[in-house]
């Protein structure tokens, strides 16, 4: 059961999704963006209405996480482009929650950065309440996945301007839907292609296998020290590939489009667009 969040005359409404079939059957839950919980769609699911065609335009982030936590440096390929050595621990830092964007919408680019750069990620979308949980309980928090596009200023990566280089608008897509647990289970997303097209040009292409530190132990370590919460988001690191990596480092500009897809989760897609200062 893959579950999205659809624009609708009375607001946000979840709904189910086919990918088979590229439809959708709207459910009787309103879309607030948190995690409703298995119970509640399995209720739900038995009296959905009848299939429609996927609409791309009315599809909003799936979930609204009021956490959204980034991981830097957890694919080896990543960390090696980089000339960057494994951390001993996961590399956590947090991503501005209005960032967070439909899966197919515009960027814009920020008119004081040069350096607009892509990083096609796996998403954990947390299903209870957990805080200090044992390995059991973390695996269990986890209720599904998306896809997270990480955008980020390079010239603004130090650790002190690292939350303006990554919490611009739109600068975290997610979507298009959550893929349930129950779905694809915790052993398979360490299976899964990670890839990244710009402009039809494959740049990130990577199995989640080369992951450092799997779901599990991200959740585990993380909410050993953040309270998380249902519908809150972990993205998982990017692979190699993106602009930074390439010699010389190839940035996004405006006409770019940016397309990330995961084995069997969806595509997102991203216009890039130039933006106007206000005071220019």
């Amino acid at each position: 059961m893959r579950i999205a969040r659809i624009a609708s005359p009375q607001g946000p409404r979840l709904a189910l999704i086919d990918p088979a079939t590229s439809t959708w059957r709207r459910l009787a839950l309103a879309g607030d963006g948190r995690w409703p919980g298995s119970d509640r769609l399995d209720e739900a699911a038995g009296s959905a209405a009848q299939a429609e065609p996927v609409d791309e335009s009315k599809l909003l982030a799936p979930v609204l996480p009021q956490t959204l936590v980034g991981v830097g440096l957890n694919y080896r390929a990543h960390a090696a482009e980089q000339g960057r050595a494994l951390p001993e621990e996961p590399r956590i830092f947090l991503k501005n929650t209005r960032s967070i964007a439909a899966p197919f919408g515009t960027l814009p680019l920020h008119p004081g950065s040069r350096q607009l750069d892509y990083e096609a990620e796996l998403g954990i979308v947390i299903g209870r309440d957990i805080f200090d949980p044992t390995m059991a309980d973390a695996q269990a928090a986890i209720a599904g996945w998306v896809i997270v596009q990480d955008f980020t200023l390079r010239d603004l990566v130090r650790s002190e301007t690292l939350p303006l280089a990554k919490g611009g608008p739109a600068m975290a897509p997610l979507g298009p839907w959550v893929t349930r647990v129950a779905e694809l289970s915790v052993t398979e997303a360490r299976e899964l292609t990670v890839r990244c097209w710009i402009n039809g040009e494959l740049r990130q292409e990577a199995s989640t296998a080369d992951m450092h530190f799997g779901p599990v132990e991200l959740v585990h370590y993380i909410a050993r020290y953040l309270p998380l919460g249902a519908g809150d988001v972990i993205a998982t690191g990017s692979p190699g590939g993106s602009g930074v990596g390439l010699s010389p480092p190839q940035w996004l500009r405006p006409g770019d489009v940016v397309e990330t897809e995961i084995t069997g989760l969806g595509l997102l897609r991203q216009h890039v667009v130039a933006t106007r200062h206000p005071d220019a």
